[in-house]
């Protein structure tokens, strides 16, 4: 009896290196994008409601329903910034890039912090001066996003290290 192959085994982790997975991802998310902007991807619609989740999960009950009521009610969601990158993954490889973060979010605070930023910067698309506000600075970002790719390969080390980082 064979067992299941995954998502994550099926896809050839050498075509890129981590963060090239990573922008792979954003790349994908931009090319699968309706009127206004909006995505009609349902793993896109996804990661937009896991960055919503995260930025509830400190307050009160009575905050997140607040939260939660407008954002459903809201025509604004996370902004894809357009890059010049070409996409070049398929959907079944962006499923396991989104896998690799999914499985990781929910650990602990401080590790949802450093996705959080991984997916603003690789996925969004985000500058530096974008993912600054009112509790993280421009180095924080970036400590944020080192930490969280770290974090990344060590959990999966079959995937290439970038040089640069």
């Amino acid at each position: 009896m064979t067992a299941a192959v995954t998502i994550i085994q099926a896809v050839d982790w050498t075509r890129f290196d981590l963060e090239g997975w990573l922008y792979q991802f954003g790349a994908w998310m931009n090319t699968v994008s309706g009127t206004c902007g909006k995505s009609v991807n349902p793993i896109a619609v996804a990661m937009d409601q896991a960055v919503v989740k995260q930025k509830i999960k400190k307050l009160t009950e009575e905050q997140k329903k607040e939260i939660i009521a407008a954002h459903f009610l809201s025509e604004t969601k996370p902004q894809l910034s357009h890059t010049k990158i070409t996409c070049q993954i398929d959907d079944n490889e962006a499923r396991a890039v989104q896998r690799l973060i999914l499985d990781m979010q929910g650990q602990s605070e401080v590790l949802d912090e450093w996705l959080e930023a991984i997916i603003d910067r690789y996925f969004y698309g985000n500058s530096w001066a974008v993912m600054a506000n009112e509790e993280r600075t421009q180095m924080d970002a970036r400590m944020d996003v080192k930490c969280g790719l770290a974090a990344l390969h060590v959990r999966y080390g079959f995937i290439g290290l970038s040089q640069g980082t």
